[in-house]
């Protein structure tokens, strides 16, 4: 396990999937990442690449063959390798095997780094094409919060408000596919008290249009919370499970999205994939600032 921390953070992240482990705040024992539980996800905060969602029938084609890979790809179940790690960052990177050639046909370098900067902790990713033919790809975060942040306090009683607040389209989902042929919209021009149902049909989709914006879970009687802050991207999923309600909350910031309803399968045809030319880096970041 790792640990970076400052004065007011302390965190902790696993060289398997690069994934994070714990974020607490200094003099409070408060855990604020959700811990896994494999009656309800498992996981904690996975590193969504080379896919964000599922792919229809778990497979696409390129170049005319088929390949097969699981929701939210291969990334989250790798080790990396850590190249730096001082006091209070650290830096992991992944990079193309003769196994994810099998799975995913580009050689690719991902490189996460996670950085404390007062009560923030800044996620970035380098995403690097070594290769001479274009590489494509999706990629997203997952964090997963404990909700509610308090013993005493239901999870129907914490709030969900993004700033600047407004009326936010959506993307719904018909199954695990996007169907961005009928979005709707989500009002959020003040804090929406989250509950189970609001997840019967998977994650909220909110449509960013690549705008900065803070999304925020809020315990009011506590006061307990985090701030997700997002740039650049051009969705945020907010997920739980359903119908099991754990009592987590993902904000999930996305630059890609799973297969359309309507997808052909054709990887050079699926929605929101960065072509990235060779010698060329990717940059994406965001932050986590519990409170």
């Amino acid at each position: 396990m790792i640990t970076i921390q400052n004065d007011q953070l302390t965190v902790q992240i696993k060289q398997a999937g690069a994934e994070l482990h714990s974020i607490k705040r200094s003099g409070n024992f408060h855990e604020y990442l959700w811990q896994g539980d494999a009656a309800s996800w498992g996981r904690q905060a996975p590193i969504l690449f080379p896919f964000v969602g599922r792919l229809k029938n778990n497979q696409y084609t390129f170049n005319g063959q088929t390949y097969h890979q699981t929701q939210h790809g291969f990334a989250r179940d790798c080790q990396f390798v850590v190249v730096k790690h001082l006091a209070d960052q650290v830096t992991l990177r992944l990079t193309d095997t003769s196994a994810t050639r099998k799975v995913y046909p580009f050689r690719f370098i991902l490189t996460v780094n996670y950085r404390l900067v007062g009560g923030q902790l800044l996620v970035s990713y380098h995403v690097t094409n070594p290769d001479q033919q274009l590489l494509l790809y999706a990629l997203g975060a997952h964090p997963g919060f404990n909700v509610p942040f308090s013993s005493d306090v239901a999870f129907e009683n914490v709030d969900l408000s993004v700033s600047p607040a407004g009326v936010y389209p959506r993307i719904k989902l018909v199954g695990p596919y996007n169907d961005m042929q009928h979005p709707t919209t989500i009002d959020i021009r003040e804090k929406h008290q989250l509950n189970h149902q609001d997840f019967a049909e998977d994650a909220l989709i909110l449509v960013t249009n690549y705008q900065p914006l803070t999304v925020s879970l809020t315990e009011p009687s506590s006061g307990h919370g985090v701030h997700v802050n997002v740039d650049q991207t051009p969705f945020v999923g907010v997920w739980s499970p359903y119908p099991q309600k754990a009592n987590l909350v993902c904000i999930e910031p996305w630059w890609g999205i799973a297969d359309n309803v309507r997808a052909d399968g054709d990887l050079c045809h699926k929605n929101v994939m960065h072509r990235l030319a060779s010698g060329h880096t990717d940059k994406y970041q965001f932050s986590i600032e519990p409170f």
